[in-house]
């Protein structure tokens, strides 16, 4: 091959680097990698007292300890059908339904009282009780409760109020 077949070849081979070049992607063949963009931030936690429901307590609220209370707030979710079981507690408890529907049923008033989100149950100290999800969905709870000093926050008792009706036998099937 003669010098100009050898130039002419290096020039082809040269022109064939530069469009490889031009072509390359960001990273390749030498060209400069982007600088990763930054996530974006999440969402700032929220701060100072947050209010987690609203509503009327349809009873007149009076309730008074002997001696200093612990109290304790927590959340608790039941499962549809699922029920906390007949219990008293050593101390005032307010119940606030978030999301869901549960009935309240007390020993003193055995028809159940559904809950609808924002409600709250009111439940004096020794009254027997019970809380079911009645819903078709999960339920959240918000519970404050206010307690003597080192006692057990709930004691279970035997249900308080007869077992509910069994619905009739539908009369219409074959």
């Amino acid at each position: 091959m003669g010098r100009t077949g050898r130039i002419g070849s290096a020039v082809t081979g040269f022109a064939f680097v530069l469009a490889l070049a031009a072509c390359a992607q960001p990273g390749q063949l030498g060209q400069p990698a982007p600088t990763p963009a930054a996530a974006p931030a999440a969402p700032a936690a929220p701060t100072g007292p947050q209010t987690v429901g609203r509503g009327v307590v349809d009873v007149p609220l009076r309730f008074r300890t002997p001696a200093p209370a612990d109290y304790a707030v927590r959340t608790l979710d039941l499962a549809p059908g699922e029920a906390l079981g007949w219990e008293t507690h050593p101390g005032t408890e307010l119940t606030l339904l978030d999301s869901g529907q549960v009935t309240v049923q007390e020993a003193d008033a055995c028809a159940p009282r559904v809950l609808a989100p924002g409600q709250v149950a009111v439940v004096g100290e020794g009254v027997a009780h019970v809380v079911r999800n009645t819903g078709t969905g999960p339920a959240r709870l918000v519970v404050t409760s206010f307690l003597a000093p080192g006692v057990p926050e709930a004691t279970p008792v035997p249900a308080a109020c007869p077992d509910e009706p069994t619905p009739p036998p539908d009369r219409t099937a074959g």
